[in-house]
């Protein structure tokens, strides 16, 4: 069977913005993130201060799976693509369940600080 391609990824993508994040979202995502670039690679850096933390990335079948764990005073860096649909909280926290407060890897956001709580951040940037 062969590899995923970027575009093959796309359609996972945007379902897994519309179950998440709902019908408004997907169609600022759609507008966002230009229709050939969906699935492209990025790279990023999890930090956090007082606390644990953990970033985990939708797969296409919009099932979060655990990415890193970010010990506390400590930064990791991860992959991720374009599209991509993720949660960064408190390792305590655990797995995200419905409703929660996800967000999708987009150009808007490449290189600025996405600040969780006091403690963790986030930053990335397209490859």
């Amino acid at each position: 069977m062969p590899s995923p391609t970027p575009e093959s990824r796309a359609p996972f993508y945007r379902a897994c913005i519309a179950k998440t994040k709902g019908h408004d979202a997907l169609v600022f995502f759609q507008q966002d993130i230009p229709e050939r670039r969906w699935g492209e690679p990025l790279r990023g850096t999890a930090s956090t201060a007082s606390e644990a933390y953990v970033l985990w990335l939708f797969d296409a079948q919009c099932e979060p799976h655990r990415a890193i764990e970010v010990p506390p005073r400590t930064s990791r860096t991860f992959k991720a693509q374009l599209g991509q649909v993720w949660y960064y909280a408190e390792a305590s926290a655990g797995r995200p369940a419905d409703g929660c407060a996800c967000r999708v890897f987009s150009p808007s956001n490449s290189g600025a600080e996405q600040r969780f709580s006091d403690a963790g951040s986030i930053t990335y940037h397209l490859d």
